[in-house]
């Protein structure tokens, strides 16, 4: 039975009705423990290169997935993103406005000790079915000595 948003109640096995978002919790921790060792399996340590910035992006346990729990659990589409959290992180471009670099918010990114903060982009698109079509966006924290840290991913409201 589908919900209200004429959508099914699973998509790629992902819950989409608003109240599963602890089912969704368990699923983003698990997309990340498996990612964890896909990337150790191909001898990549905890990273995935990023084409448009050029850098290597780690994934680091504890720190990647903390933020995106929290965030992405909240909407099933966000939790797609994390389930394709390899070809985001690799695939990320620049949004529409040219400002990649911010500085970090008080809180959690001055935490981690991120000097920087970049924002890149991540369309999912679907010619076929219309709720698949969405823009997600990747967060990444960089640290004085240059480490780039997948910080967070979502899906955003284009407006």
């Amino acid at each position: 039975m589908g919900n209200i948003n004429n959508l099914p109640e699973f998509v790629h096995g992902i819950p989409t009705a608003k109240n599963r978002s602890r089912e969704r919790r368990d699923l983003i921790a698990n997309y990340y423990s498996n990612l964890w060792k896909k990337l150790q399996r191909e001898g990549k340590g905890n990273m995935i290169f990023n084409d448009y910035l050029g850098v290597n992006v780690c994934i680091i346990e504890n720190e990647s997935d903390k933020k995106t729990i929290n965030t992405a659990s909240r909407n099933w589409q966000s939790t797609l993103a994390v389930k394709n959290l390899y070809s985001i992180v690799k695939n990320a471009r620049c949004g529409d406005d040219s400002v990649v670099f911010f500085k970090p918010k008080n809180g959690t990114q001055k935490n981690n000790k991120y000097k920087n903060i970049a924002i890149l982009y991540y369309d999912f698109v679907n010619p076929d079915i219309s709720y698949l079509n969405f823009k997600a966006k990747l967060t990444i924290g960089i640290r004085s000595n240059n480490l780039h840290v997948q910080y967070c991913v979502n899906k955003i409201e284009v407006k």
